[in-house]
């Protein structure tokens, strides 16, 4: 599965932080992104701690803009509704690769609440647990 995340979230150069799915299933989605240089993001050549919570949001709305596509519905629009447990364990430098895993944990109506992990060469980089708002799901 390589599917470009560009097909499935709002964002936009220069603030896009997801390049592909790699994975998706039910309850899961795995994407991956490569830290480019210059990135709007970083600072002194290090990722920041924002462009690793957006990269967790970003996975998200990729796995549930993939949902709704397979589907054959609209994508929807979603927001963040709150970010907690949120843990930065290093900034990752230019040209790394994030592999960020999303799990969602728990689903009531137009709220989900997820867990986000992202790795760098196989290390914990970030984690967090987010309530996502979709609007007007079906």
């Amino acid at each position: 599965m390589d599917i470009k995340a560009t097909e499935l979230i709002p964002q936009r150069e220069p603030f896009v932080l997801v390049d592909k799915i790699v994975e998706h299933d039910e309850i899961s989605t795995k994407t991956q992104f490569i830290i480019k240089d210059g990135h709007i993001l970083c600072r002194n050549g290090l990722l920041i701690e924002s462009g690793l919570v957006e990269n967790m949001a970003q996975s998200a709305a990729a796995g549930a803009g993939y949902k709704f596509m397979s589907e054959g519905k609209e994508i929807p629009l979603g927001f963040i509704g709150s970010v907690d447990k949120l843990k930065i364990y290093f900034l990752p430098e230019s040209g790394k690769k994030l592999e960020t895993e999303i799990k969602i944990e728990h689903k009531v109506m137009n709220i989900t609440l997820v867990s986000c992990k992202v790795e760098v060469d196989g290390q914990l980089a970030a984690q967090c647990r987010m309530k996502i708002f979709i609007v007007n799901e079906e």
